[in-house]
C-alpha cells in the first residue's frame, strides 16, 4: 500500500505532479492500466476551465509489465492512430444543434464537474461483460458512484466498445482530477469489486482505498495549479477567486436562513436537546398568556371541518410568526388556544443581555395585539396570507365573527420537559400559568385580560435602548423616531401609536371571578381600535 503522507510530501515539492499522481494511483488500485485524460477544447491548452472542454485527450499512461511499458512511453501515439483519442463530449446534429456523446471518458469529463460539487468523487463500473454487442460501436453498463461515504446506483451508461476491446477492461473505475481532467483505471483490482447478493465482499477495504485516492487527486490538483504560469495562473487564480466568493456568499445567505429558521422554531415551540435534557426549574420571572377563539362551538357548527381548519391554521400561524417577531415562544396550541410565554430558559443565548419581567411583559402585550391586529385583517380579507378573501367569504356566508380574547398574568412556573419516554415538551406549569388562562376565560374579545400587578409595572413603564429585545422589535416595524423621544418612551405612549389605539385604552373591572379564580379588580386592554370593531 503506498504511504499517502510521504506523497503529501513529495508532490509539492517535485515538477513531474501527474507522473506522481500516476504512479500512486497505479500501485493505490493494484490495476492493470491507468492513464490521465486531459480536458481541453481545439486549442489543447491546459488549464482551461471545465465549462470550456469539447474533448479529452489522452495524456499519460501507466501499466503493468512489457505491455504497460509500452503504454507509458507509446500509449498516446497508439490511441492516436486507432482514433481512441481525443474523445469528443458532443458530436452535432443534422440540425447544428450539439448533442453528448456517448462513451464513459465523455461522460466523466462532462459531468464530473457537477459530480464532485454535489460530492460524488468516484465513478465505478464493476464488471465490463466479456461478450460486447460487437455489431455496435457502444454497450450499456451500470455505474455506481462513490461519495466518500456510501455507493449508489446511477443511470445507464454507454462504453465504447473499441476501447473496451483495445485495453481488455473488466472493470472501469474514474476520478475528476479539478482544472485539469479525469484520472481513469482500466481493470483494477478484481478481488477488491466481487460482489455477493449485490455487495462488495471488500467494501471496507475498497473503500479505504477509494478515500486514499480522493485524498491524492486533491492534492495532487493543487500541486498541479501551482505549476501554471503567466495567464494561465492569473486565469485559475481569478476563477478560484469567483467561485470562493460565491460559495461565500451562499454560506452567508445560508447562515442567515438557518438563524431566522432557528429563531422561528423556538418561537413555536421546538426546543433543542439541552432543554429536552434540562433539569426542570422554578422560574420566578416568567410572563404567561393564553389567546382563545371567542365562540368556537358556534363556528365549528357553521363552517364544515375543512374550512373550519383552514382558518384556525391561519390565525395559529399568525400567532407563531408574532410570537417569533417579539421574541415570545408558543408553548403548546391546543385545539383553538395557544398557550404563549416570555421566560428566561428560553431566552437567546447568543444574546449579551437579559430581559427583566417588565420588558418580558411588554413584549407579550405588543405579541397578542399583533395578533389580534392580524387576525382583524384576516376576517376583512385584507391579510396577505390570505388573497382572496376565503376568511372573508366563509365568515358573511356563515354568518359569523371571527374574534378572539387573551389573559396574562407573570410571576412563578416550574418549566421542565414532559411527556412520554417516546414525545416530550418543554411546558410551563404552576399557579400563574393557571391565572393566565383563567383571565383568558373570564376576559372580552378583542383584548387582553390582566391583574393589577401588570397594570402597575406597566404604568410606570418606558421603552430605551436598554430594553433592547422590544427596542429592536419595534424598530422593524416603526421608525423610533417618530414615537417620540426614544430615550423617554412611555410604553402606553408607545403602545397607542405602534397600533394606532385612541384614548379609553384600559377598562378597570370588578368582581371577575370564574370556577376557583376570583379577584375584586382586573384591567382589561383594548387591542383593537373603536373604528374597526
Amino acid at each position: 500500500m503506498p504511504d499517502l503522507d510521504k506523497f503529501e510530501r513529495i508532490v509539492f515539492k517535485k515538477k513531474n505532479t501527474l507522473d506522481r499522481l500516476l504512479s500512486f494511483s497505479f500501485r493505490l488500485m493494484n490495476a492493470r492500466q491507468v492513464g490521465l485524460v486531459l480536458g481541453t477544447n481545439k486549442t489543447y491548452f491546459k488549464f482551461l476551465p471545465p465549462d470550456k472542454w469539447d474533448r479529452g485527450v489522452m495524456h499519460k499512461f501507466n501499466g503493468q509489465g512489457f505491455n504497460g511499458f509500452v503504454l507509458k512511453y507509446f500509449g498516446t501515439f497508439i490511441v492516436r492512430s486507432k482514433g481512441l483519442s481525443p474523445v469528443r463530449l458532443y458530436k452535432d446534429t443534422q440540425f447544428g444543434e450539439k448533442e453528448e456523446t456517448d462513451g464513459i471518458i465523455s461522460f466523466v469529463l462532462r459531468k464530473h464537474k457537477d459530480f464532485y460539487a454535489k460530492g460524488i468523487k468516484i465513478l465505478v463500473i464493476d464488471n465490463i461483460p466479456d461478450l460486447l454487442n460487437t455489431g455496435e460501436t457502444h454497450s450499456n453498463v451500470s455505474i455506481l458512484s462513490y461519495n466518500g461515504d456510501v455507493f449508489k446506483s446511477l443511470q445507464d451508461l454507454k462504453i465504447n466498445n473499441a476501447i473496451v476491446k483495445q485495453f481488455k477492461a473488466k472493470n472501469f473505475v474514474s476520478a475528476y482530477i479539478p482544472d485539469y481532467g479525469a484520472i481513469v483505471f482500466n481493470t483494477i483490482n478484481e478481488t477488491l469489486l466481487k460482489k455477493i447478493k449485490g455487495r462488495f465482499t471488500q467494501e471496507i477495504e475498497l473503500k479505504r482505498r477509494l478515500n486514499i485516492l480522493i485524498s491524492a487527486i486533491e492534492m495532487a490538483s493543487l500541486a498541479y495549479i501551482g505549476l501554471a504560469r503567466g495567464r494561465q495562473a492569473a486565469h485559475i487564480i481569478w476563477r478560484k477567486e469567483k467561485s470562493l466568493r460565491k460559495t461565500a456568499l451562499q454560506l452567508k445567505n445560508k447562515e442567515v436562513q438557518l438563524n431566522a429558521q432557528k429563531e422561528y422554531l423556538r418561537a413555536v415551540g421546538a426546543v433543542n436537546e439541552d432543554q429536552l435534557n434540562m433539569e426542570p426549574a422554578n422560574i420566578i420571572d416568567g410572563v404567561y398568556a393564553f389567546i382563545d377563539m371567542v365562540g368556537s362551538a358556534i363556528i365549528r357548527k357553521k363552517l364544515n371541518p375543512r374550512d373550519y381548519f383552514y382558518v384556525l391554521n391561519l390565525c395559529h400561524q399568525i400567532t407563531a410568526n408574532n410570537a417569533n417577531k417579539y421574541s415570545c415562544r408558543v408553548d403548546n396550541f391546543m385545539g383553538d388556544c395557544v398557550f404563549l410565554e416570555n421566560a428566561s430558559p428560553f431566552d437567546d443565548k447568543k444574546l449579551r443581555y437579559s430581559m427583566d419581567t417588565q420588558e418580558r411583559i411588554m413584549l407579550i402585550i405588543f405579541t397578542l395585539t399583533d395578533i389580534f391586529r392580524e387576525i382583524h385583517l384576516l376576517k376583512t380579507g385584507h391579510h396577505t396570507m390570505d388573497k382572496t378573501g376565503r376568511v372573508k367569504d366563509l365568515i358573511n356566508t356563515a354568518k359569523i365573527d371571527l374574534s378572539f380574547r387573551a389573559g396574562m398574568e407573570m410571576g412563578t412556573a416550574l418549566i421542565g420537559p414532559l411527556g412520554s419516554l417516546k414525545r416530550k415538551i418543554v411546558t410551563a406549569i404552576g399557579k400563574s400559568v393557571n391565572t393566565a388562562s383563567r383571565l383568558e376565560s373570564s376576559g372580552l374579545k378583542n383584548g387582553i385580560h390582566m391583574r393589577g400587578t401588570i397594570m402597575d409595572i406597566l404604568k410606570d413603564a418606558y421603552i430605551t435602548s436598554d430594553t433592547r429585545t422590544i427596542w429592536q422589535s419595534i424598530g422593524k416595524i416603526k421608525n423610533m423616531e417618530e414615537l417620540g423621544n426614544p430615550g423617554n418612551l412611555r410604553f402606553f405612549d408607545c403602545y397607542k401609536k405602534v397600533f394606532g389605539l385612541e384614548e379609553n385604552l384600559i377598562t378597570q373591572r370588578t368582581n371577575v371571578s370564574y370556577k376557583e379564580f376570583s379577584e375584586d379588580i382586573t384591567y382589561w386592554i383594548k387591542c383593537i381600535p373603536d373604528s374597526k370593531v
